[in-house]
């Protein structure tokens, strides 16, 4: 190997403004491109305050480069939360990111843009849904236990269909709350809140809390509760506890059905509600023939 393109093992970061066309047809172009540009201005800030080095601005994606995975997740938590708390111009929906992560050989000069690191880190930025962090298990390896609390096995992807190479996805849970929660600090409790929420499906039983925050439920054996029915996709559900409460996301095909023991329902797909009380969740919302798809849950 020459002088000069000996690789070195990096994080690289892909973060893009999701659904950004919509910005554009509802605001106007010269208002869209404002928001835009100060959105990755911002982007840029949260990189570099943490030792990141962006390496390149495509329209309205950045790519990052790191020497520590801690540090990149650490990023992409607070590019998400800085949108979150943005107050949008009028008329103007919140901006959402997608973020992908990958952990991997770069060589110097362009490898960090063109080389298989980059395209697996701007592959997986593309599976991302707005407002989530997808990663690698590569990078995953690489972080701290505290992270690997919040992260969870999402699926088994096949990203280059010349060679048929899977990838295995996790998601790195961001919200700033649930992480401060298990790393034993105090975060603020809403009103009704509660310790705790069991889950039961069979003879399967989990629990999401401070020391646990985040589960998966669905059709793969590497879920925390595995559902073996066909309606049910390979990670339909998941479950992540913040200041005393439990949302629960559906990210299935099919959708879910929350019904609460005081008789309200509430169906999901793609969305997320919080639970409260008792009650079941039906995934992939089968037939009444088929009841038992249900998993009960109780808050404790």
């Amino acid at each position: 190997m020459t002088a000069g393109t000996e690789s070195s093992f990096k994080v690289i970061l892909s973060a893009d403004i999701a659904g950004s066309t919509a910005l554009y047809e509802r605001l106007g172009d010269a208002t869209a491109q404002a928001l835009v540009a100060d959105c990755l201005r911002l982007l840029k800030d949260l990189c570099a305050a943490r030792a990141g080095r962006v390496v390149a601005e495509v329209g309205d994606q950045i790519v990052a480069l790191f020497g520590n995975a801690e540090h990149a997740a650490a990023v992409a938590s607070e590019m998400h939360y800085e949108m979150l708390e943005r107050e949008p111009p009028d008329g103007a929906p919140r901006v959402r990111l997608r973020i992908g992560l990958h952990y991997g050989p770069v060589r110097s000069q362009g490898d960090s843009l063109v080389g298989e690191t980059a395209k697996v880190a701007n592959w997986v930025g593309n599976n991302a849904k707005p407002e989530q962090t997808l990663a690698t298990r590569a990078l995953v390896d690489q972080l701290p236990r505290l992270y690997r609390a919040v992260s969870r096995y999402v699926d088994d992807e096949t990203w280059n269909f010349v060679s048929l190479e899977h990838v295995e996805l996790y998601e790195i849970i961001w919200d700033v709350e649930s992480i401060t929660a298990y790393n034993g600090e105090a975060p603020a409790r809403e009103a009704q809140s509660y310790d705790a929420v069991e889950f039961e499906y069979g003879e399967q039983r989990v629990r999401v809390d401070l020391q646990r925050p985040v589960i998966s439920m669905g059709r793969d054996a590497k879920n925390d509760l595995v559902i073996a029915k066909d309606l049910v996709s390979r990670q339909h559900l998941s479950a992540q506890f913040s200041r005393g409460r439990c949302t629960i996301t559906d990210n299935s095909t099919n959708g879910s059905l929350v019904l609460t023991a005081d008789g309200r329902r509430t169906e999901i797909k793609r969305e997320s509600t919080r639970l409260t009380g008792a009650g079941v969740i039906i995934p992939g919302k089968p037939g009444p023939e088929e009841r038992d798809f249900e998993i009960r849950y109780r808050c404790l």
